[in-house]
């Protein structure tokens, strides 16, 4: 019995499958990961006017954060892929099987905060005694924190936005907080402006 053998059409025709799944997923991995794609859902339209009028509606140099400058791991490695595939099936299951306004954000903060890579804040905020523009130094409170984050006095096991909550997004219950008066009141504006 003669096995085929494959020529070089054969790996040729092979070269190409595979380069257009390579290209394919490259596209779909960037387009899933545009805050177009991300707001393209109704249930996230609250936390896109939440980051509108957020502290974190532009960066450092005045253009639009992404979602995904926050929640995707910066690069392209093994941490990209799992959490671009985790979050991805997640996100479809709740907006597939369940009712996602309907869902309790109190209940899904701490866990939504663990999510967020410290890399990604340290990506704008290279250096932790300054403000995001590098302009003015952090409070004295701050700087002890600062201090445990890196391990200089202590430890601490919290990341970035387990301290920092409310920056980007601020849900109805948190809205009381007074650290959070001046987003409330920009949040409260555009409400009144929108009637």
């Amino acid at each position: 019995m003669n096995k085929p053998k494959c020529n070089y059409r054969c790996a040729l025709g092979l070269v190409v499958v595979l380069l257009v799944i390579f290209v394919g997923s490259a596209y779909g991995l960037h387009a899933t990961s545009s805050t177009k794609f991300c707001l393209s859902c109704h249930e996230m339209t609250p936390h896109g006017k939440e980051l509108m009028f957020s502290s974190h509606a532009t960066d450092k140099n005045g253009k639009p954060i992404e979602c995904s400058q926050c929640h995707i791991p910066n690069g392209f490695g093994p941490k990209f892929l799992a959490v671009k595939i985790y979050s991805g099936l997640k996100d479809l299951a709740v907006h597939t099987w369940e009712q996602p306004l309907a869902i309790d954000r109190l209940a899904h903060q701490p866990t939504a905060r663990r999510f967020i890579d410290d890399d990604n804040c340290i990506a704008c905020h290279a250096d932790l005694y300054k403000d995001a523009k590098g302009k003015y130094a952090i409070s004295d409170i701050g700087k002890i924190a600062h201090d445990a984050y890196l391990g200089k006095n202590g430890n601490t096991n919290r990341n970035c936005a387990g301290c920092h909550i409310n920056l980007a997004h601020l849900p109805e219950f948190d809205q009381r907080l007074e650290v959070n008066a001046s987003f409330k009141a920009r949040l409260l504006k555009e409400e009144e402006h929108r009637k």
